[in-house]
This record gives C-alpha cells, sequence and structure tokens, in this order.
C-alpha cells in the first residue's frame, strides 16, 4: 500500500482506537493517553502496511479480530510495566536515606569496638569516662581526648 493509503486507513480507524482505549480504562487526559493511543497507531500501521490494497487488508482483518489484537497488545503491555517508568515516592527515598545512614553508623560502632578492645584497660576508662560524661575536670578531658585521638589514628 501507498503511504498516502495507509495514512488515509489509520485515519479511518480512528474510531477504533479510541474504543480500545476506552475498554482498557485509558481516557483523554491521562498522561499515558496520548502514548497509548500513538502505540495503536503504530500496531495497526504495521499490521496494514504488508498489503497491496485496502481491500485484501479489510478482506482478511475484520474489525472484530482488529479489535482484540488492538485491545490485547494494550493488555499485554499494561501488565509489563516496565521498572525504569515507575514513580519513586519521596517516602521511599527518605527511608532509603535513613536506612543508608544506619548502615554509616554500624560502620561506625563497628569500628569503633575493634579499635576500643585493642585498648589498654586504663584507656578504656577513658573512653568510658568521656562517653558517661563523669565529673572530669577540663583539663582531664583534654588530656584523656588527646590520647584517645592519637591511639585511636594509630589503630585505623
Amino acid at each position: 500500500m501507498q503511504t498516502t493509503e495507509l495514512d488515509q486507513l489509520v485515519q479511518d480507524y480512528q474510531r477504533l482506537f479510541y474504543k480500545v482505549l476506552r475498554k482498557c480504562s485509558i481516557f483523554p487526559g491521562q498522561p499515558d493517553y496520548e502514548d497509548h493511543m500513538q502505540e495503536l497507531r503504530l500496531l495497526f500501521f504495521l499490521k496494514a502496511k504488508p498489503y497491496e490494497t485496502r481491500g485484501l487488508f479489510e478482506a482478511d482483518n475484520n474489525v472484530s479480530y482488529l479489535y482484540r489484537f488492538l485491545l490485547w497488545s494494550i493488555i499485554d503491555k499494561k501488565r509489563k510495566k516496565d521498572p525504569k517508568d515507575q514513580e519513586v515516592n519521596d517516602e521511599d527515598v527518605v527511608s532509603l536515606q535513613q536506612a543508608e545512614t544506619n548502615f554509616n553508623e554500624i560502620e561506625l560502632l563497628d569500628e569503633f569496638i575493634t579499635v576500643y578492645n585493642h585498648l589498654l584497660e586504663k584507656d578504656q576508662r577513658k573512653v568510658l569516662a568521656l562517653l558517661e560524661n563523669t565529673e572530669l575536670s577540663r583539663q582531664n578531658r583534654h588530656r584523656y581526648r588527646m590520647r584517645l585521638r592519637k591511639l585511636f589514628k594509630e589503630n585505623r
């Protein structure tokens, strides 16, 4: 078939496309309406292209067959949703960020425990004193911190 004849055929079957989309609960105004309409036009065009004339096409493909063919192609497309097309919700992003933060904290705690276990007993008491915020003088707190920083850097 000529391109002009194919274009005219697609225009003539436009109402069939609307019926198929309506049956699939896809209505004008929905974000994917035009995508589905173009998909139907393309499928119809590819179905009709091999025929030499419009008469041969209509003889081999009655309207009920074309309707079912187009309907099931849209149903199959809706069933096989592409994971890339799925929208990401803000809640999903926040939950992933929280989970990632928790993993970072766990890694840091594991590293801390490893270093803590390698410390001498007197240094472990200094760590506990700083963590428990016991009544240490400002000078002692500074000394403990400096000593522990040096030990942590060595053990990393």
